[in-house]
């Protein structure tokens, strides 16, 4: 829950958390102050462009030795930053790039030996999962699809009266597909080019009907991420709309990501890099970026989307104070306790492939999840006590 911290009657901080997330595109360092009462505020951010993922297909899926150099040096950089701080906790995770390589697990054993910090990679399941608690400690929305839209995957969740009926990660992630379609030239130049993208996206994103949407229901589509929040604020820029991050009433129409996308879609790399609304390194994605939001919306016949402030890492924290807080806080967290309380009825689909009804997980024991997910999930997030490390 996010609240002012100098707002009247708000209680003294308990204490200083740093989240780290190593995404397929960037790593992104979230401090936040977590106050007696269970509300925190966001202090402020770092990101680095690392792109740890950048071509990992073509790399065999093995992720570059300087990549894994650069991610020690901005580790180290933050760890010196955070003591002189005095910020104890840190929770470190990794997304997409590290649980994609064949040489994941190595590379999370030499940052962890160069660093100190022992990431949690999480799987796609548990990406959507600690997303939706992020987005919807915000957002309040109970029917209809959460996409956090990521530079190397894409999840999808699917929420009935709060609860997670689906989720389906997707390797349609930016970063991934730009390496993928755009050509040397970095731009989408040829209209076939163009098109073989498109026909691409839309085969894998899933049907209404695979999601089992209840179409009776007033189903929105909500957005996580950094790509439609730079879609929003470009919009912004350019027909000032409104442009609070606070609640959730932030709207783009299907009409104004397609006019946008068109736009980019004829700037070469150079002209997107002069672009003063959009940041240069986000530049290099947001065409392709973009694009996957507009054919996402087609695809599933939404004319509207929200766009969320918040996602993983206040998930992610939001998971910790959870377990951490007194039972008077559990109270006030109903839409994390009622997704606690039977994860093995959540449907589970990971990356491109198709779903199937016998995916649905109907074993009664209270705690047996599927093979693939942590026996301990979510209970157990490694973190990081800064005293403890050298």
């Amino acid at each position: 829950m996010y609240k002012n911290p100098d707002l009247k009657g708000e209680k003294k901080k308990k204490e200083q958390i740093s989240i780290i997330d190593l995404g397929y595109n960037s790593i992104k360092i979230s401090l936040y102050y977590v106050y007696k009462n269970g509300h925190y505020s966001k202090r402020n951010q770092q990101q680095e462009y690392i792109q740890i993922g950048h071509n990992l297909a073509k790399n065999n899926n093995i992720i570059e030795s300087q990549n894994i150099t650069k991610v020690v040096k901005f580790l180290n950089k933050f760890k010196d930053e955070s003591r002189q701080m005095k910020i104890e906790t840190v929770i470190p995770i990794a997304t997409s790039a590290i649980r994609d390589a064949i040489n994941g697990k190595e590379a999370v054993k030499k940052i962890k030996k160069s660093t100190g910090f022992e990431f949690n990679v999480l799987s796609g399941f548990e990406e959507g999962f600690f997303s939706y608690l992020g987005a919807q400690s915000v957002m309040h929305v109970p029917n209809g699809i959460f996409f956090d839209l990521g530079g190397g995957s894409i999840e999808l969740i699917h929420v009935e009266n709060f609860r997670i009926k689906k989720i389906i990660c997707l390797n349609l992630g930016t970063l991934r597909l730009n390496d993928d379609f755009v050509k040397f030239n970095e731009k989408l130049e040829e209209e076939s080019d163009y098109q073989q993208l498109r026909e691409y996206i839309y085969k894998n994103i899933p049907t209404f009907e695979q999601l089992d949407l209840d179409l009776s229901l007033n189903n929105k589509l909500v957005g996580i991420g950094g790509t439609i929040r730079t879609l929003y604020k470009f919009i912004f820029g350019i027909f000032k709309i409104s442009s609070s991050f606070s609640y959730n009433h932030i709207i783009l129409t299907k009409k104004l990501v397609d006019i946008s996308n068109s736009f980019f879609k004829g700037l070469s790399m150079q002209e997107l890099l002069s672009l003063k609304l959009i940041d240069p390194q986000r530049s290099k994605t947001i065409t392709t970026g973009s694009f996957i939001i507009k054919v996402l919306m087609e695809k599933l016949g939404f004319d509207k989307v929200m766009v969320c402030p918040s996602g993983l890492r206040e998930g992610i924290l939001e998971n910790y104070l959870y377990l951490n807080m007194d039972k008077k806080y559990r109270l006030k967290k109903k839409f994390i306790e009622s997704n606690y309380a039977d994860l093995t009825s959540i449907i589970h689909s990971n990356y491109n492939r198709p779903l199937f009804r016998a995916e649905i997980r109907s074993i009664p024991a209270q705690k047996v999840l599927p093979p693939q997910y942590r026996e301990d999930f979510p209970l157990k997030i490694n973190i990081s006590k800064l005293n403890k490390i050298n």
